[in-house]
């Protein structure tokens, strides 16, 4: 039996939902620090090779500076944000999951969304973002990104 990986993830992740104002913002939007980003960054280059059926990530509440990146009404907008992040690589290559569950947040992706994820994750890391990937509806919302 092979054994997963090892990886372990430090820094600082946020990852949250507006629950006002949703209509301009919607679905996850995502901040990290430069070690979070590169534990995320970490986690995407040893998915296609890791057998375990997931990965989870400790996440840390935005805090004000970050929420007011998007400005969402002035960062005054209601959200809400999951303590912990599972992320599965689906088999289906084009799948993108990433439902309103809080507790745990999680997120399957197939493998061509991982090149995507690994712009948005660089974008933020260089002080770039303010756009989404990923799709539409219930269970599949996409993700922002924000420096």
């Amino acid at each position: 039996m092979a054994h997963a990986p090892q990886w372990t993830c430090s820094g600082r992740i946020s990852l949250w939902r507006y629950t006002g104002n949703e209509r301009n913002f919607p679905g996850w939007h995502l901040n990290a620090d430069p070690a979070g980003c590169g534990c995320l960054l970490a986690l995407l280059a040893l998915l296609p090779g890791d057998d375990a059926p997931y990965r989870t990530i400790a996440l840390t509440p935005p805090t004000a500076a970050q929420l007011s990146v998007p400005n969402n009404r002035h960062g005054l907008a209601a959200w809400v944000a999951p303590t912990r992040l599972r992320v599965r690589l689906a088999d289906e290559p084009s799948l993108w999951a990433f439902p309103a569950d809080l507790e745990p947040g999680t997120m399957t992706i197939g493998s061509h969304w991982i090149a995507p994820l690994r712009r948005g994750i660089d974008d933020i890391a260089n002080g770039r973002g303010d756009y989404s990937i990923g799709g539409r509806g219930e269970d599949s919302l996409p993700l922002w990104f924000w420096w």
